[in-house]
């Protein structure tokens, strides 16, 4: 249950980065993979 936990808040991290940076992130599931991989 914690892994779930983990990639949700990654991918939400991802995507307020990218709502933050307009323009300059990877598109919608682009920043939510990488938040998922920061979150790592």
């Amino acid at each position: 249950m914690n892994f779930i936990a983990f990639l949700i808040i990654g991918a939400l991290a991802g995507w307020i980065a990218g709502n933050i940076m307009k323009g300059r992130g990877f598109g919608l599931l682009g920043n939510i993979v990488v938040g998922i991989v920061g979150a790592f």
